[in-house]
């Protein structure tokens, strides 16, 4: 089972009144047991199913709003060179494959919060204004490219 390697993850501190904090005003919200920049790699894997596991233990729970032409999902797909179309198609393929858990399905980026305190396994994209006054066991982090 493939593990995230913590030893390359780098905490992004967030204060507020910060604009624009991270690339073209978009953030990874997590679990602060899973602090730190996740590449885009690690993030195509944690959404195709081929990173199983972070390395706390807990078991890897995509969050994502299934709109296509919501801005989260927008970029989401385009970094991880895909149509919103082809992503959420991506991900159905692989819940049927077993491959990955069923993504918990939001609406907007308070909704992945809210998931992400209930699950330290959850990731999902937020805009950059939801990253403002985050409770303490969420964290955003900046996308590494």
């Amino acid at each position: 089972m493939p593990r995230l390697n913590s030893s390359i993850l780098i905490s992004l501190a967030l204060t507020l009144g910060t604009t624009s904090a991270f690339a073209e005003g978009f953030a990874l919200a997590h679990h602060k047991s899973n602090a730190g920049v996740i590449d885009t790699e690690t993030l195509r894997k944690a959404f195709t199913g081929r990173l199983k596991q972070w390395d706390n233990g807990a078991v890897v729970q995509p969050v994502l709003i299934t709109n296509e032409d919501a801005p989260e999902t927008k970029f989401l797909a385009s970094t991880l060179g895909m149509t919103p179309r082809e992503l959420l198609h991506r991900i159905q393929q692989e819940v049927f494959r077993g491959e990955i858990r069923r993504p918990t399905a939001i609406k907007s980026s308070a909704d992945c919060v809210a998931a992400v305190r209930g699950n330290p396994g959850a990731v999902c994209v937020i805009v950059d204004s939801a990253a403002a006054g985050l409770p303490p066991d969420v964290v955003a982090t900046a996308f590494k490219k």
